[in-house]
């Protein structure tokens, strides 16, 4: 069963995130989310990245973000439930952790919140 990935782009899709989902703190990264309802039989998982400026300059932030990218798409495709927003926060600790690391701090964020597969 395929299961589509989709990017969150709207700065509005990421204020209803967090104000009204439901969130994670790990070591490496924060893991907001939110069921997504949706009219159509499509199964999707939509997912978006950020980091702030309290994290470091342009460099790191960039780096943090290319990394929860990659552990977005090989993560949540196997592991999340499908019709739900995701957004992936990076921490300070994000930039300096080994990606083994964060894709156990996000497949433990997603059985926290039950929202495995």
């Amino acid at each position: 069963m395929s299961c589509h990935i989709k990017s969150i782009k709207k700065r509005a899709d990421f204020v209803t995130l967090s104000t009204k989902g439901i969130s994670s703190l790990q070591k490496g990264l924060v893991l907001q989310s939110r069921s997504n309802i949706v009219e159509s039989n499509n199964k999707f998982i939509r997912f978006g990245v950020t980091a702030t400026k309290k994290i470091g300059n342009a460099v790191v932030r960039n780096k943090c973000k290319r990394k929860l990218r990659a552990l977005a798409k090989d993560i949540l495709v196997l592991y999340a439930k499908e019709n739900n927003d995701y957004v992936l926060i990076a921490r300070s600790t994000t930039y300096d952790r080994n990606m083994s690391l964060l894709k156990l701090d996000l497949i433990n964020a997603l059985k926290e919140l039950k929202l495995t597969k």
